[in-house]
């Protein structure tokens, strides 16, 4: 058996016996209980093993040079389920894995190069380019980096977790070198006539979705859900028809956006048309995030608007219809769900953009 020791304010150690003799595991300070808890379990299994002469133990600092991006990957996410948004999580998850799926699932954490960094970021160029090429898409290299590069940060912010939390070495963070882009193009959005156009292409759950996002400003991940076994989405439970306002969660905040009266109507049409049927608990929009975006980006084909974008063209839209109505910057803040205002200001200088092709027009 092996036992926790406490050798300071926020520091532990294992004390263990092995071929009789005692021995002791430091944990790296400010290491959470959960996890030394976790290196405890290990150690005694490890010992069981060994007296068994089923598996020789490993002492520590081999098995600092043993540990797998997989086994690293595995225990830092567990551990950062409950800190993290769930968004979060599942992009850091996914970074992960495609990351691994690269280099090699058994590669060990202290063998990891620059080279491997490399490696990743030209397998995942070939095979995006693939992927447009095959789906006859035209091939926009600095898009695919800039993807690459998001994939990159979330990689980057495990292995900084996994040293902050002592399952790596400081020095173990690889260095990475992210592709140079160019300067991100301001977002584009979409005029009345346009919008009218789009709306014509859909219907069902994807219309329902459609004025919701056009009327709110909404992200796709607070309107719909990820996956069949996911509950999360906009559910009837937090339209609030009495107030005129919806409930809308994403990225582990809530927020509560007045809705517009056409908006209104429209959830009340679909509330009606459910009759019996109707469930507080219901989900309003029953498609996956994907299903949506797929749905948004066929209409816009369709309606023969050639501007980049799917659902979130349509977050765009409604914020800068914001400010030209005379919002302030702080409340299409709220109304976006920014955390900081520094994102919300790219949409002054859309409405800049608008002023001066207007004035370009007027004096023509």
């Amino acid at each position: 058996m092996a036992y926790i020791e406490k050798v300071g304010k926020n520091s532990y150690r294992i004390i263990y016996y092995l071929n009789g003799k005692k021995k002791t595991r430091s944990v790296p300070p400010g290491t959470p209980v959960k996890l030394v808890q976790s290196f405890k379990k290990e150690i005694e299994v490890k010992v069981a093993l060994h007296k068994a002469s089923i598996k020789k133990f490993v002492e520590d600092e081999d098995q600092e040079k043993s540990l797998t991006l997989t086994e690293m990957a595995s225990k830092i996410l567990e551990l950062r389920k409950d800190e993290v948004s769930e968004d979060t999580q599942y992009r850091n998850e996914y970074a992960m894995k495609i990351f691994i799926k690269v280099v090699g699932a058994n590669l060990p954490v202290a063998e990891l190069k620059d080279s491997h960094i490399a490696q990743f970021k030209k397998s995942r160029l070939e095979l995006k380019k693939q992927e447009h090429e095959s789906k006859q898409k035209p091939v926009d290299e600095n898009q695919i980096k800039r993807g690459i590069n998001k994939d990159l940060v979330n990689i980057k912010a495990v292995f900084n977790a996994a040293a902050q939390k002592g399952i790596i070495l400081e020095s173990q963070v690889p260095n990475f070198e992210f592709y140079r882009v160019e300067q991100i193009r301001l977002p584009q959005t979409l005029d009345e006539q346009e919008i009218q156009a789009i709306a014509s292409q859909l219907e069902g759950d994807a219309l329902l979705a459609f004025w919701i996002i056009r009327y709110t400003g909404a992200r796709r991940g607070e309107v719909a859900h990820r996956s069949a076994e996911d509950d999360h989405g906009l559910k009837w439970i937090h339209i609030d028809f009495e107030n005129s306002r919806i409930r809308l969660s994403g990225k582990g905040k809530e927020k509560y956006v007045p809705m517009h009266p056409r908006l209104v109507e429209k959830l009340q049409a679909r509330r009606d048309e459910l009759g019996e049927a109707y469930n507080p608990e219901d989900l309003v929009i029953r498609f996956r995030r994907d299903t949506l975006s797929a749905n948004f980006r066929e209409a816009i084909e369709k309606a023969g608007i050639k501007k980049r974008g799917a659902v979130h063209i349509l977050r765009h839209t409604a914020a800068t219809a914001l400010l030209d109505a005379g919002a302030n910057l702080r409340e299409v803040q709220e109304f976006l769900g920014h955390s900081r205002v520094t994102t919300t200001e790219i949409y002054t200088h859309i409405s800049k953009e608008k002023l001066k092709s207007k004035v370009d027009q007027a004096f023509e």
